[in-house]
């Protein structure tokens, strides 16, 4: 959470970003205000109505942050705006010094209020570029800033200080019980004797088993892989071959990048190398619409290929995963093992990168349960190399699956690197990075 500096022209008056958002019926505004607040551990909250829903915003500032300031809430002036409540979906991004307001808003809903750093930033934008197609909702970017790029209109923060009054973050008011079904019920148990009260009040259920450690980790591994997330193995080269048979000029527009999921269609960012906007929506094929185009008049966007459906990671693998260092001496230097046949991938640009595995469900210290022989670990990797070297990531393991892969369109630098005879080796072509999970045994 984030709380600005004074609002001009507004005595004491503050913007706060970062809120926690829920949307609720009006009908029981009270009690989900209530049960929300509690969820969040929230001392305030700030509400505005969409027809018969309240869409509520939940914080928890410090008491030194409230001393004689009114906290106004950004992300529901944002959504109230009348260049941002009619749009289907909207992103903001408002930057200021090293942080970057983004707000999301489909149909007048703040969907999510984030305060990120600058990568974060077109990160989270990316991330939501996605959802949207997705939901096959036509997404609008608005903003201002140093670092905020490629928006599709002008959005300054001076537009927050037109509603003063509005948005008013204010303290949860405290739960209060209600007095009088209480004194009912105990005159009736007074009045009823002890045979009633017996029936009244039965003795309480035992309390339910907690359950062991072994138990805890077996459901915490069914819930993990019921994600079915896909091998990278095959779904990397896949999309790799699909992308590579694609159009890569399309009426004066040539292919810049693509970013892949897991599901869905991929997303094309097309680069304007002669032609026009006019010329692209009349002449692009229907595979590659919905078109939206950029506001820097450069770059186009358009739907990519299908991603198609391979074989997930699954825990009853296991045992022919390698193990950790088993992984490491398959995809590292010294020596790259992948890079040793049939290719120097050193010389080439081909490079693998794990993080660290941690425990998938950590064990409590102190506890006296038993716990699995071999537990599972999970850690992030990152491969960047080019579309040629597909038959490499073919042979990855099969512990390690794909949550995304950016492709583009490289023009090799001159002086990149050198060959032995001192020659210029130009880094031109497809290049993809690659990211995802692996998972290995302790």
């Amino acid at each position: 959470m984030h709380i600005t500096d004074p609002l001009p022209r507004e005595k004491n008056a503050r913007l706060v970003f970062g809120l926690e958002w829920r949307a609720y019926p009006s009908k029981q505004m009270r009690a989900e205000r209530r049960r929300y607040a509690d969820d969040f551990g929230a001392t305030h909250y700030v509400e505005y109505r969409i027809g018969k829903d309240v869409i509520g915003g939940f914080c928890a500032p410090e008491v030194a942050e409230l001393k004689g300031a009114k906290l106004y809430s950004g992300a529901a002036r944002i959504a109230q705006h009348a260049r941002v409540k009619g749009k289907a979906a909207a992103v903001v991004l408002l930057q200021g010094d090293q942080r970057v307001h983004v707000v999301f808003v489909v149909r007048g809903v703040v969907r999510s209020d984030e305060v990120l750093t600058v990568p974060q930033a077109h990160e989270r934008k990316l991330a939501i570029e996605q959802e949207c197609l997705k939901l096959n909702l036509r997404l609008t970017t608005l903003g201002s800033g140093p670092a905020v790029r490629d928006v599709d209109e002008s959005f300054g923060p001076d537009a927050l200080l037109d509603a003063r009054k509005s948005a008013r973050v204010v303290r949860v008011p405290a739960a209060v019980p209600s007095i009088v079904p209480i004194v009912v019920i105990g005159a009736a148990l007074v009045f009823g004797g002890i045979e009633l009260a017996d029936i009244l009040n039965p003795p309480p259920p035992p309390a339910p088993r907690e359950p062991s450690f072994e138990e805890k980790y077996a459901l915490q591994v069914r819930q993990t892989f019921a994600a079915k997330m896909p091998r990278a193995n095959l779904l990397a080269p896949a999309l790799l071959e699909r992308l590579g048979d694609s159009e890569t000029v399309v009426a004066g527009f040539v292919f810049e990048k693509a970013v892949c999921g897991t599901q869905g269609y991929c997303a094309e960012t097309l680069r304007r190398h002669g032609g026009s906007f006019d010329e692209l929506r009349h002449l692009a094929p229907e595979s590659m619409r919905p078109l939206h185009f950029d506001a820097d008049g450069l770059h186009a966007g358009a739907r990519g290929p299908q991603i198609p459906t391979v074989a997930f990671v699954a825990a009853r693998d296991q045992k022919a995963w390698p193990t950790e260092q088993g992984l490491i001496d398959a995809l590292q230097t010294p020596p790259q093992k992948l890079s040793s046949k049939p290719f120097d991938l050193d010389s080439y640009g081909y490079t693998v990168h794990l993080d660290p595995p941690m425990p998938l469900l950590a064990t409590p210290v102190g506890t006296n349960d038993s716990r699995p022989a071999q537990m599972i670990r999970v850690g992030e990797w990152t491969i960047n190399g080019y579309r040629w070297q597909s038959p490499l990531l073919a042979r990855l393991p099969s512990n390690m699956t794909l949550d995304t892969i950016t492709v583009e369109l490289k023009l090799g630098d001159p002086g990149a690197s050198k060959t032995q005879d001192g020659g210029v080796q130009v880094q031109n072509g497809i290049h993809f990075t690659a990211r995802g999970k692996y998972y290995v045994l302790n």
